[in-house]
């Protein structure tokens, strides 16, 4: 519609000037009254109100131009064109005012001032080529020239809004360059025809008003009208290098019109070019004070936005405590001040004891205003000299700078201990808290952060493993456990390689028949200076990191490969045994535990019933959603038993809800000699029976014990009666066992 109307109406243009006609002329003003109705109804502009206001100002202007064409029509009625055409201005102000209102999202100083600089320059031309030889013109009636001067006056009007329609942010559509040109073509064609009063009319001046009646009703017609009065989405317009050319062109108007007066003679009165240029002065300087205001702003804007994306970045969000990185930044200038100055450096890790029950039995978000309640006591708590964070889950450190030894520790961690050892109340709730500290300090930062966390963490276990809510400090003691630890981690993974390790096999024995039911397998480390090791001697310290996964799959790949092996050797005597492999909750949490699982029943073509994976029953405690994989185990067709039960925390109820196919009672119960130990064992291998388990005896050592688990029928045992701890292979001798001897070992 809009591409329509556009050529009509500058082919019917082209029509009137090829051959002047009053009724095209009238027609094209009232099409773009028209254009602007129409343009409403269609486009449904966020604010309609501006755009009645034009259709108003063309109307008038349409009046002025038929009441110019019949002079007679009112001939009583002086100046009645230019009453109407008057009347038009203000209608036009009005509503370009009110778009560009519309158009404003705050207070816009900056498009203020640039606006003002352009008008004061176009408006001083304007006076001092049209405006001002009009009202200086000694021979012309005072209404006339004042009537004569309206017009400049009213489009130094128009082009101050035009020039803050430009200035102001907002879309730059396709109505938006329509309605300026049309402006623009309307001034001036008005200024050519004020400086040209008193000589020949131009043809061409008709061109131009036409041409803004045609543009300005196109610019309604284009649906972006309907956008042209939404606000912008910043509030200041960018000041580019057009604008800066704009707007040091307007400012030397008054000294290019002063130039022009002393080379060329031109007429003016110099007070009003001297008053212009000043305001543009002071305009100018007023615009310099917004920009360096505006770039001092943006300069601490950007110092605040940096401030805060530091700490977002360096601080825990839950606590709004240091971050572990941001720590150990921290940790690691304290110890370079140590070593500059020669100054002790003390760390103290804070862990809250069994948290995971609080997150379980009051839920995580109470588990959360539990974190944020430690973390405001600890802040309330340490010195101005020392840092505070979170170094992730419930665990917290404070770091000390004012440390002369690990006494001076130690009485921090024992003034904070209780304090934080303090239940916590939480609408109406009393959650208790328990808390261990372990404390490490560098006496000349002889050290670096992650080694510090790493002594002062060596101490937290060392607390927990002492009963927990206690403070330990990495000492010289601790210092030489963690070295044994480390070089017995270190040789053991060197020794996994040279084949050091070895599996050796204590047997399964049905109860009832004694007859062989399977093998467990148990490792033994050949080391190259202390001999032969037992497991006790090195598994927990490899359970204690990532290495024990890896021990623990050597073991279920070897064990596998040999059970198949001897089973191709001698089907009929290894056809139908077991093997059990245990593993620690480190591996059970692994989630590739099942794929590594069923790859070394694929390489040793074992059936998955012929493996049964012990797991501990603590590890069901430790590990989160144990049942799991325990579950995808059991559905692969691989057993699974519940070792060392009765040391754990199952009650005997929930025996029925075990993801296994069986459970090992530990040594302990069946070697008791306490009153009801024996109605205990009866009891758990009863509610095993009942929940469809099997039962394996640990440490069985007698035959008056074996005697005693027929009773109870009980269904498997194993221990030192059921084989010699002799590690040669050969048939056992043993009456009890019948047995073969594969490396076979006593009960560990």
């Amino acid at each position: 519609m809009t591409r329509i109307y556009l050529v009509a109406g500058t082919l019917v243009t082209a029509i009137y000037l090829l051959g002047p006609s009053s009724a095209l002329y009238l027609t094209i003003g009232v099409s773009c009254v028209v254009a602007i109705l129409v343009g409403i109804r269609v486009n449904q502009p966020t604010t309609k109100l501006p755009w009645y206001l034009m259709a108003a100002g063309q109307g008038a202007w349409v009046v002025g131009d038929f009441l110019y064409d019949k002079p007679d029509l009112f001939a009583s009625v002086p100046y009645d064109s230019d009453m109407a055409y008057l009347a038009a201005y203000p209608l036009l102000i009005a509503g370009l005012a009110v778009l560009v209102h519309s158009r404003r999202r705050g207070r816009d100083t900056a498009g203020l001032i640039d606006s003002a600089i352009a008008t004061i320059g176009g408006g001083l031309l304007s006076w001092v080529l049209v405006a001002d030889p009009l009202v200086h013109h000694a021979d012309t009636p005072w209404l006339e020239r004042a009537i004569a001067a309206a017009y400049p006056a009213g489009d130094i009007l128009l082009l101050a809004l035009a020039v803050r329609l430009v200035a102001a942010p907002g879309s730059r559509s396709t109505a938006f360059r329509l309605l300026l040109v049309a402006l623009a073509a309307m001034i001036a064609a008005d200024t050519v025809f004020a400086m040209q009063v008193g000589t020949a009319y131009t043809p061409v001046l008709d061109g131009l008003w036409l041409m803004s009646y045609v543009l300005w009703g196109a610019a309604a017609l284009h649906p972006s009208m309907a956008r042209l009065s939404t606000p912008a989405g910043v509030r200041t317009a960018p000041f580019t290098v057009r604008r800066l050319v704009a707007l040091g062109a307007a400012v030397l108007i008054a000294p290019a019109l002063l130039v022009a007066n002393l080379t060329h003679g031109l007429h003016m009165h110099g007070q009003t070019v001297v008053l212009a240029a000043s305001v543009l002065a002071i305009l100018v300087v007023a615009r310099m004070a917004y920009n360096i205001e505006e770039i001092r702003a943006t300069k601490r804007q950007r110092d605040q936005l940096r401030s805060d994306l530091f700490h977002e970045a360096s601080h825990d969000s839950l606590t709004g405590m240091a971050n572990s990185p941001y720590m150990r930044q921290q940790i690691g200038a304290a110890l370079r001040r140590g070593r500059r100055e020669g100054t002790p450096v003390g760390l103290l890790v804070i862990d809250l004891d069994d948290f995971d029950e609080v997150n379980d039995r009051f839920g995580h978000g109470n588990g959360d205003l539990v974190l944020r309640s430690v973390a405001q006591r600890l802040r309330s708590l340490v010195r101005d000299v020392d840092a505070v964070g979170r170094l992730g889950g419930d665990q917290f450190v404070v770091l000390l700078e004012s440390v002369a030894s690990d006494h001076d520790a130690m009485i921090m961690a024992a003034h904070l201990l209780p304090e934080i050892n303090q239940p916590v109340e939480l609408a109406g709730q009393v959650i208790p808290l328990s808390a261990s500290i372990g404390a490490a300090t560098s006496m000349d930062g002889g050290t670096d952060p992650d080694q510090l966390l790493h002594e002062a963490n060596v101490a937290i276990r060392r607390a927990k493993a002492s009963g927990r809510g206690r403070i330990e400090v990495f000492d010289n003691r601790l210092r030489s456990e963690l070295h044994h630890r480390e070089t017995i981690e270190r040789e053991l993974r060197a020794g996994l390689a040279a084949g050091e390790v070895s599996i050796h096999y204590q047997p399964v024995v049905a109860v009832h028949t004694a007859i062989v039911e399977g093998y467990e397998a148990q490792l033994r480390w050949d080391h190259p200076t202390r001999g032969l090791q037992g497991p006790e001697t090195f598994l927990p310290i490899a359970a204690s990191s990532d290495l024990i996964r890896d021990v623990e799959m050597w073991t279920l790949r070897m064990a596998t490969a040999e059970l198949s092996e001897l089973t191709a050797a001698e089907p009929e005597r290894f056809g139908d045994l077991t093997i059990t492999v245990s593993i620690s909750g480190r591996t059970l949490a692994s989630p590739t535990l099942l794929s590594e699982v069923q790859s070394a029943l694929e390489a040793a073509d074992l059936a998955p019933h012929r493996l049964t994976i012990g797991v501990t029953e603590m590890a069901l405690v430790d590990v989160p959603n144990a049942m799991l994989p325990l579950s995808a185990l059991r559905h692969a067709g691989v057993f699974v038993s519940i070792d060392d039960f009765g040391t754990g925390r199952t009650p005997i109820a929930q025996i029925q809800h075990l993801p296994a196919d069986a459970i090992k009672i530990h040594s302990t119960l069946v070697n008791s000699e306490e009153p009801g130990a024996r109605d205990l064992l009866a009891l758990l291998v009863n509610a095993a029976h009942g929940s469809g388990l099997l039962v394996v005896m640990e440490g069985v050592e007698t035959i008056e014990q074996l005697a005693d688990l027929r009773s109870l029928d009980c269904d498997s045992a194993q221990g030192f009666y059921s084989a010699s701890p002799d590690p040669v292979t050969g048939p056992v001798t043993h009456p009890a066992s019948r047995v073969p001897r594969l490396r076979i070992v006593p009960d560990e």
